[in-house]
């Protein structure tokens, strides 16, 4: 028989109703609670019984005591001697029971209870809750005027729209925790001042849970939409942060096993917590920039300076194909992304003999009712914008329409540069729901186009 439980919980800070009655119930069916965490609760096995619970919050607690203070030491003795016994604790949150039928509650004054609440959500989260809040605000600003200029570019980014759908989500869920606490303290105060109860306090498991799971959507969304190897930093790097903060829990846990004081505890675990976010961060974008430029996993060799592959890989269209020559050197790359709304190929070709590169991108329009947003993103959004400095270039751009029966396609484009209107090599096609945004870098025959229409267009 199961012998222990963890449960992961869902009760904002301040909900010492919900908690209290979820207790209860839990007691009911044979479980008491004997540790507490900021996501886990732990159970052990018990004869069901009716046990009363009392959520205490004792403001000069801290999670980094190596034990309970003299403060809190008397008042627990107090709350013994009334027949309360401590069942669990975290932070500002102690936890009492009572087998008792009618037990002597603890307070008494309903407005000393509101500011006990208060000066621990002061101290434990309103803080913590309006930076996180602050925090993804500033982001969701900084990304939506990206989405608005090349919104073709963000629906194909799977990382973008995943953060991008984040961030709403805990705005909303900060902003509705900090508004609701300080709407029922409001009430409560009111309350307590009038007619001397304490008013319950209110349940946001729904939303929390809602939160969660849209979260977990994002991220699973996340996860499937890149590359394998990708996918595999992902996973690592989720595997590193538990791992790490696991540790960091058996640390600050063992220094208030052994005698250190509060002070040291909370300067030992805040001095480590940054080291190891410094440390994840740049692990996160070394690995990120060896998987994705380095790639350890593929074999190269160097020939005249440059490094081709010994085994290339597969590309819808190669140099080969448009100029029907064999090449000893090659160098291959191919970028894969897919999103709900559009996927996407990222494609390079060099070859060595003399060196010559082939480019293009395919965005397939997984959406129909995008196709006029996308196409119009393509010919609209054209112009290159880069810094030198502090000083903001823009290179002029368009894409000017040409025959496009060669290309076998609906429509095609031309690249134009600056006043001069300067032609370049570069094209863009359209196949029904395909872009195909093609740089051969050199001029084309027909007969080529006729390939690249051949090998690019999409096959039903």
């Amino acid at each position: 028989m199961l012998r222990k439980k963890r449960e992961y919980i869902l009760y904002s800070f301040y909900d010492r109703t919900g908690m209290e009655s979820h207790l209860e119930q839990m007691a009911a069916r044979g479980w008491m609670v004997e540790k507490m965490g900021r996501f886990f609760w732990t159970y052990h096995r018990a004869k069901p019984k009716a046990v009363h619970f009392s959520v205490i919050y004792f403001a000069p607690a801290s999670e980094f005591d190596c034990g309970p203070g003299e403060e809190q030491q008397t008042f627990q003795d107090y709350c013994a001697e009334a027949g309360w016994t401590l069942a669990a604790s975290w932070s500002q949150m102690l936890i009492f029971s009572s087998e008792a039928e009618a037990p002597t509650p603890i307070e008494t004054d309903a407005a000393v209870q509101v500011e006990a609440v208060h000066r621990a959500m002061k101290k434990n989260f309103l803080i913590s809750y309006g930076i996180l809040l602050a925090l993804s605000l500033f982001q969701l600003i900084r990304e939506l005027p990206d989405f608005w200029r090349h919104p073709t570019d963000s629906l194909a980014n799977p990382g973008f729209l995943s953060t991008l759908a984040l961030w709403p989500l805990v705005s909303l869920l900060c902003a509705v925790e900090i508004a609701s606490y300080f709407l029922w303290r409001r009430k409560a105060r009111r309350i307590a001042d009038e007619e001397g109860r304490f008013t319950p306090t209110q349940d946001h498991r729904r939303l929390r849970l809602t939160f969660e799971l849209l979260s977990d959507a994002c991220l699973l969304s996340l996860f499937f939409s890149v590359s394998p190897r990708i996918a595999l930093l992902l996973v690592i790097v989720l595997v590193v942060v538990v791992a790490l903060q696991g540790l960091l829990a058996g640390l600050r846990y063992l220094l208030r096993r052994t005698g250190w004081t509060t002070e040291v505890n909370r300067l030992v675990t805040q001095i480590l917590s940054f080291l190891v976010a410094l440390a994840i961060i740049l692990g996160v974008n070394r690995g990120a920039v060896r998987l994705v430029q380095d790639e350890p996993w593929r074999e190269t060799y160097t020939w005249q300076g440059g490094e081709y592959d010994v085994h290339p890989i597969d590309l819808p269209l190669t140099l080969e194909d448009l100029t029907g020559e064999s090449y000893e050197h090659v160098s291959r790359d191919l970028i894969e992304t897919r999103t709900y709304f559009l996927s996407r190929l990222n494609c390079r070709e060099v070859v060595g003999q003399p060196q010559v590169t082939l480019s293009y991108t395919v965005t397939d329009i997984r959406r129909p009712w995008l196709r006029d947003t996308v196409i119009q993103d393509y010919l609209e959004n054209t112009d290159l914008v880069g810094y030198i400095s502090t000083h903001k270039l823009t290179i002029h751009r368009s894409w000017e329409p040409e025959d496009p029966t060669a290309w076998g396609a609906d429509a095609a484009y031309r690249r134009y540069f600056g006043s001069e209107h300067a032609p370049s090599g570069d094209f863009l096609l359209l196949y029904g729901d395909r872009i195909v945004e093609f740089e051969p870098n050199r001029e084309l025959t027909d007969a080529q186009r006729a390939v690249v229409g051949k090998k690019l267009a999409p096959h039903t």
